[in-house]
């Protein structure tokens, strides 16, 4: 045991040294975006990528702002929307599908079966053109914001991991609850939920993250701008300086590419420091709840 335990100790500054190199690796990139967002254009062109923004500026910003700030704005409110109600609905179908296969056949005697529908949707698919044909022919689920969210209603690997989070509520609690009188739906709203507190908003923050990242459901369902989300605003913008820069078989275009630079490579940098700011300032409030709810529907599910 005392082999052992010193093994251990040897061991733990160089599993930290590890996690910090890895850390280093992985935060790397998020600098490197964040500095060429902030460099000028003709540097980057001339010179690359740095760590460090070299001839600070805020030109690229004010150019997006500028041609394209408006339509930012309604893309940002429509996104917003989108993950509030998305996470919502979710988080709410996930839950009451993962407590319902959590219970005992005694309780629920279709809870084996729901639970195998849901394994056999992981394997097995119906493909992308008839999804299509039913959310757009059939539920309505087109240019509208609730294309945008109810498709991805349910998420099976968070259903199981908020099922392993129910599994993990004591028996002898809930048979001491409905022996004192508590229904089914009480034991539900008291005991449950309150105990699998970690794994819902694991859940929830799983659903903030594709709703925010998501880019197919607007690319496939919306073409009404109205609709535009930030993900397809930012692609959209994009591909639209790509456009110009490659435009330039006419003599108007290359006499105003002579004296003007447009921020391509900037721009690129710039659209993905908006896109993911918001995620990183919200992702250090939720981690505790993440690592713990992750290691609890890990044990049972």
């Amino acid at each position: 045991m005392r082999k052992k335990h010193r093994k251990l100790k040897r061991e733990s500054p160089l599993c930290y040294i590890v996690m910090a190199i890895l850390a280093l690796v992985c935060l790397l990139p998020l600098l490197m975006i964040l500095s060429a967002s902030l460099t000028d254009e003709v540097y980057v062109q001339k010179n690359g990528y740095s760590i460090l923004p070299m001839y600070p500026t805020l030109d690229t910003y004010i150019f997006l702002v500028a041609n394209k700030g408006e339509m930012l704005a309604k893309a940002f409110l429509t996104t917003i929307s989108v993950v509030i109600l998305g996470t919502l609905y979710s988080v709410t179908v996930t839950t009451f599908f993962a407590y319902a296969i959590s219970q005992k056949k005694s309780t629920f005697r279709f809870a084996r079966i729901l639970s195998f529908f849901a394994w056999f949707t992981t394997i097995f698919s119906g493909g992308v053109l008839p999804w299509y044909i039913m959310c757009t022919q059939y539920y309505g689920l087109k240019n509208n914001l609730f294309a945008l969210f109810i498709p991805s209603g349910i998420n099976v690997w968070n259903m199981f991991i908020l099922r392993g989070n129910f599994r993990e509520v004591p028996e002898e609690l809930i048979e001491s609850a409905k022996l004192d009188g508590a229904s089914d739906a009480k034991v539900f709203v008291k005991i449950s939920i309150p105990l699998a507190r970690a794994g819902i908003v694991t859940v929830a923050l799983f659903n903030v993250l594709s709703f925010w990242n998501d880019f197919f459901l607007p690319q496939w369902l919306i073409t009404d701008s109205k609709y535009t989300t930030v993900q397809k605003m930012l692609y959209s913008m994009l591909s639209n300086v790509a456009t110009l820069l490659n435009s330039s078989s006419s003599t108007a275009t290359m006499a105003l590419l002579e004296h003007i630079t447009l921020p391509a490579n900037t721009a690129k940098m710039a659209v993905t420091v908006l896109a993911v700011l918001p995620i990183v300032a919200l992702y250090p409030f939720a981690l505790k709840y993440f690592v713990k709810g992750i290691n609890l529907g890990g044990i049972k599910g």
